[in-house]
Parts: structure tokens; sequence; C-alpha cells
């Protein structure tokens, strides 16, 4: 029977155990192994696993919170996959039980002290107007359209499979910054930085702090279906293709095209014609000479192999066979759902 600590710390939505542990610890001035160790004599482990299961209810007991209230909701927070349960289309599959990435929770929502976070949505916690991502922390103004940045990562990113940590938002980062850049000043993204203090926003995490809006708009605009799809037609030319890309994440900016924005654009265009062909070539199988992979597998596979997530978002049944040589045998299905899911190689990271 576990002894049940004095002080009562209320969980964050979606707060892992290894999170939680943390804040226990520094409540109570106790170190997280002599937590550690008394958990893992309750549920009668030899060493620590912040997987196993039975973790969540026996933490739970030792902080005096009712039973599972520190079990994750799948029902809320569970992830959207394509996972071929039966199809490759976004689904939240029980059978896989997927969550996202641990993210950084708000503070203020944690009382002041640092945890991760599973819940479903992104950096921005629209009760306390915080934004918390990695090691950024900051009070922001913008409220209204932060807040509906973070709605709609709630809500249709989510849906689409689509976190801060598949990739998406990483590429999406990666042209907001490059319009950024070839625009005049003052422009949204440099506005922002001087209000945070940050001199020139480069790396991930800065850009969607000084972006988030527009990040957002732009990663709805490329994980569209209808957009990306005839995007990634290649039998129409790459140049072609990103001009017609430029022009459409620029509108999604709210600008006017420019040569940087231009120069990613044919890079990430020319970059996933050559992601479609490797899929056009792939497979069924390693041992199979001639039998080629369905479309809609072969697209996952090679989105995950060749790091081009743009390929998981288009339609299957509306990419043309283009005809080309074989380029490897895809592994078997648990391989391909159980693949991490990697920022492109155009992305920000």
């Amino acid at each position: 029977m576990l002894r049940t600590l004095p002080i009562l710390i209320e969980p964050v939505a979606g707060e892992i155990c290894d999170g939680y542990i943390d804040r226990l610890a520094a409540t109570h001035l106790l170190d997280v192994p002599d937590i550690r160790r008394e958990l893992i004599r309750h549920i009668g482990r030899q060493g620590w696993n912040s997987s196993d299961s039975r973790l969540p209810d026996a933490l739970a007991q030792l902080a005096g919170l009712p039973l599972h209230a520190l079990t994750p909701s799948f029902e809320e927070h569970g992830m959207w996959v394509r996972c071929g349960h039966p199809a490759w289309s976004p689904k939240k599959c029980a059978r896989c039980r997927r969550f996202d990435t641990p993210r950084t929770a708000c503070t203020l929502c944690a009382g002041g002290l640092p945890t991760l976070t599973i819940a479903r949505g992104g950096a921005y916690c629209t009760r306390h107007a915080q934004w918390s991502f990695r090691d950024l922390h900051a009070t922001i103004p913008e409220t209204d359209e932060y807040e509906w940045a973070e709605r709609q990562v709630k809500t249709t990113l989510w849906e689409r499979g689509v976190t801060l940590h598949t990739g998406e938002i990483n590429l999406a980062a990666a042209l907001v910054r490059a319009w950024n850049d070839g625009t005049p000043e003052p422009c949204p993204l440099h506005t922002r930085s001087e209000r945070f203090g940050l001199a020139s926003p480069r790396s991930y995490e800065e850009t969607l702090l000084c972006a988030y809006p527009d990040v957002i708009r732009v990663a709805t605009l490329i994980t569209t279906r209808r957009v990306i799809t005839p995007l990634l037609d290649t039998a129409v030319s790459a140049l072609t293709q990103a001009d017609r890309f430029t022009v459409a994440v620029a509108a999604a900016c709210g600008g006017h095209p420019n040569e940087g924005l231009r120069m990613l654009a044919r890079a990430i265009v020319g970059y996933a014609h050559r992601s479609v062909h490797y899929a056009a070539g792939l497979r069924r199988t390693p041992q199979t000479k001639n039998l080629a992979c369905p479309m809609n597998r072969a697209l996952i596979v090679a989105a995950g192999r060749q790091r081009a997530c743009l390929l998981r978002h288009a339609t299957p049944a509306q990419i043309r066979d283009t005809g080309w040589k074989r380029t490897g045998g895809a592994p078997r299905p648990r391989a391909t759902r159980n693949r991490p899911l990697q920022p492109d190689e155009l992305a920000l990271p």
C-alpha cells in the first residue's frame, strides 16, 4: 500500500508521468529517484520504465488523486495516424492508440513548474495567453490570431494527423521564414521578433513563436488534398508547379511572392517530385520483382524513407503511374506504421 503525499497537485491535461513526478518531487522537496523507487517497489518492477501501464494508477495513488487521473484519454488526446488498419488514410486507430510526442506544457497551468504533456493541441495556452514550446516561454498580446491558430491545430490539422512534431508545421515554418526574409520590413515576423526580444528568428521554435498564425495558415494549405495532389503531378514541370505553389503560400502569408520564397518552393516541389517517382517504383515487398506496391501505401513508405511529408496528404488515386523504374521493396506494414515521423530535409528541425 502506497503512502499518500500530503500536498495535492492537480495534473495538467495530458500530462505524462515523468513530468508529474518532477513536479511532485519539487513541491515536496524530494528527489525524483526516491519517488521512482517507491513506485517501482509498489508495481513490482526491477527497473524504471515510464511506459508501464501500471504506473499512472500507482502514481495517482501516491499523489492522492482519483484512479485513472493520470491515464491519458485516447478519446480526447489520441492522434490520427496512417497505419493501414485497414486503409492508409488518417484516422484515430483504436488498435494503434498513438499519442503525440510530449511537448512543454503551459507553466501557469502547471503551477509555475515545468512539465510535459501529450494533450491535443499546440504551443499556445488559450486560457492564460501563454506560449510554451521547448525552451521558449512568452506572454502573447495578439490573442485573437493565436487563438485561431491554436483552434486550427486542435481541429483541422489534428484530424489530418498533423502536430508540432510530425514535420508539416516544420516545413510551413521554413516557407514562412523564407517569405519574411525576402519581404521588406516591417513584416509580421520582424515586428513580433522585436517584441519578444529575438534579434533574428532562425530556429523552428523561434519562427513558430513569432509567426504562429502565418505558419498554421501555410500548414493548413500544404496539407489540403486538393492543393497538394495536383502539385505532385510529375507530368507537369516542377518549375511550373513551384511558381503556382509560391503564389499560394504568399497569399496564405498575406503578401506577394518574392525570390527567397520562390527558391525554397522550387526545392520543395522538386524534392517532392523525386519522392513521388520513388513511391511509384516501390515493389510490394523486398522479395517480389515486378509486383508494384499499392500507391496508397507506397506514398506513406516514400514519405517516411525520403522525409517528404507532403506525400502523406495526396490523394493516391489521382497520382499518375509514371512507369518509373523499380526503386526497392516496401517493408512490412508493421514497420511502416511504427516508423517515427521526421521533419523534411528542407524543413526547420
